[in-house]
């Protein structure tokens, strides 16, 4: 069996993996990124691609000034990668919408806004509500719904292509030196004297310190390193348009409009297992939606439509965590994958591989999931 040698192992090609061995990378020691698949194929094509603030942290406060750092580091980070690989990543911080239909979901998402605002630690909130006039003030090239009642709005959200910012990771990583083995299913992880035996079906990986960013894959392979980081898999489904004028500068959590002029819609929150097929049902249920905040809508014509796996949480907010007992294996899972790659790749290789743990980390720590 091939065997292979690094300081560093990320166990994961998708976005978070991609994320943290670029920025680890950039610090100049031996690094391996390991996929059972090859990039093109990884489930974060199935991402909405926002950088989004509005909304997170609910009942964690923490994490919403996470989000918040992330999106500050974002104009830098995209900027950087665009130079670097030539890629276009498409970033725009234009602010995010998320629009309410009728009176009570005004209220309601006002009323959360609020306790989002008591929540926080310095006692303010960076969302305002927008009145309808307010909103159709700032969207003077395209006509709402007669149910549109308003909308919240934060300056700090935007929107990013997410394959292409995956692509400029995995380029970025691998014109620094780093070496990306895809095709490689995972079978074992040992603590192997002072580093990791990382055992693939064609490989043997010894490394002295693990990543595992192994998206729904995660929770078992924690397990090979004494960590319990549960998450489990929560279905999406997208539909997108065909290409037409840009009319709409902002992004929301259900819709937007990208560079190339298509409308992207969705998405739908389900938990039917590992079920990647689309539902009729629930895609008409996404298009209507749709074309309630935007009648004109109705007169494009749908291109495509797909389902994607999420990777959530108990709480729906991230893990970070090293191995108590095995020292030097690390996983890291977020449902903000996008949001947070900024900081991935430039805080966590810090912790990762000098043990310089960001205020106030381990709130993000798996043992709050811990059951007496």
């Amino acid at each position: 069996m091939k065997r292979e040698e690094a300081e560093v192992a990320v166990v994961g090609g998708g976005v978070i993996g991609a994320s943290l061995a670029y920025g680890i990378v950039n610090r100049n020691p031996s690094v391996l990124l390991i996929d059972k698949e090859n990039m093109e194929l990884t489930a974060s094509r199935g991402n909405f691609g926002l950088v989004w603030v509005q909304g997170k942290g609910f009942g964690m406060p923490h994490y919403a000034d996470w989000s918040i750092e992330a999106t500050e580091h974002w104009p830098e980070f995209a900027s950087r990668l665009e130079e670097e690989s030539g890629i276009s990543l498409d970033y725009e911080k234009t602010g995010g919408l998320e629009i309410c239909l009728g009176a009570q979901e005004f209220e309601e998402r006002k009323n959360f806004l609020g306790q989002m605002q008591e929540q926080s630690k310095d006692g303010t909130n960076p969302c305002e509500m927008l009145s309808r006039s307010d909103l159709q003030s700032k969207l003077p090239d395209i006509v709402l719904g007669d149910e549109v009642s308003g909308a919240s709005y934060c300056p700090h959200d935007g929107f990013v292509n997410p394959l292409a910012l995956l692509k400029a990771l995995h380029w970025g990583f691998q014109q620094k030196n780093g070496k990306y083995r895809h095709g490689h299913s995972v079978l074992n992880i040992q603590k192997n004297g002072c580093g990791f035996c990382i055992e693939t079906d064609s490989c043997l990986f010894q490394v002295n310190k693990v990543v595992i960013a192994s998206g729904l894959g995660t929770t078992k392979l924690s397990k090979m390193v004494s960590m319990h980081v549960p998450v489990r898999p929560e279905r999406g489904q997208v539909l997108v348009t065909e290409r037409t004028k840009r009319v709409f500068p902002f992004a929301t959590g259900r819709l937007r409009q990208n560079a190339d002029g298509s409308f992207m819609l969705g998405a739908s929150n389900e938990d039917v297992g590992y079920n990647l097929e689309t539902s009729p049902e629930v895609l008409s249920s996404i298009a209507s939606h749709a074309i309630r905040i935007f009648p004109v809508l109705n007169n494009l014509q749908l291109i495509r439509s797909w389902a994607s796996l999420r990777v959530l949480t108990p709480d729906q907010k991230p893990v970070y965590v090293e191995s108590e007992e095995c020292p030097g294996a690390f996983a890291v899972t977020s449902h903000s994958g996008v949001t947070l790659a900024s900081l991935h790749s430039n805080h966590l290789p810090d912790w990762i591989l000098d043990g310089k743990k960001p205020l106030d980390f381990d709130v993000f720590h798996s043992r709050r999931f811990d059951v007496p």
